[in-house]
């Protein structure tokens, strides 16, 4: 089991290891550029319930999935 569980990690290590030598510094900066230029403020557009109860029934009416979102901090500064 131990050796199974090791080849596991190593093929998923492996992967991650090509795929990341795939994104050279253009992909980065480009990347980068994507994320700076995307909307930061579209969360505020989502229909926010304080209550679970609520986003229960929202969820089935509209036939969309429940997504449970918990935060402890200032979540104006980005950093959750």
């Amino acid at each position: 089991m131990k050796l199974r569980t090791s080849l596991v990690a190593l093929s998923v290590f492996a992967l991650a290891a090509a795929s990341a030598a795939e994104r050279d510094e253009t992909w980065i900066k480009q990347r980068v550029e994507q994320i700076k230029d995307s909307d930061t403020n579209a969360w505020r557009k989502i229909p926010w319930t304080a209550s679970l109860l609520a986003a229960r029934r929202a969820s089935e009416r509209e036939k969309q999935p429940l997504f449970l979102f918990t935060h402890d901090g200032n979540i104006e500064t980005g950093r959750c």
